[in-house]
């Protein structure tokens, strides 16, 4: 790489490297293709896009129900600085919900009972 060359582009119609010589306005030597910074960032972006869609796995919708939602997000880190209060609330709840319900093996306990037992 040779700094004096500018930065190393690639064409986005032919896919030929080539370099932009420090110029604002550039083009790709073996199509043609011209470009700016601004047009070539934006095709860039857009290009990107694309294969990020085309590599995302398709889902659909009929098959997402809530279980298979929350398997699909329990192993994600929740990061409580993004969260507002309603989300915060909602969190506390779902933590405080989760857990085996022990209530049909707990003892009820019974102040009265225990002052008339002396314990």
């Amino acid at each position: 790489m040779k700094p004096e060359w500018g930065q190393k582009r690639k064409c986005l119609k032919c896919e030929s490297f080539f370099y932009d010589m420090h110029k604002s306005e550039f083009s790709c030597p073996k199509c043609g293709q011209a470009y700016t910074q601004e047009s070539y960032e934006e095709a860039k972006t857009k290009s990107l896009l694309k294969l990020a869609k085309k590599a995302a796995p398709k889902i659909d919708d009929e098959d997402l129900n809530e279980e298979a939602l929350l398997q699909m997000t329990e192993d994600v880190p929740i990061n409580e600085e993004d969260l507002d209060s309603d989300d915060l609330d909602i969190l506390e709840e779902t933590e405080e919900s989760t857990g085996p319900d022990i209530s049909d093996i707990m003892d009820t306990y019974d102040d009265d009972e225990d002052e008339a037992n002396g314990r």
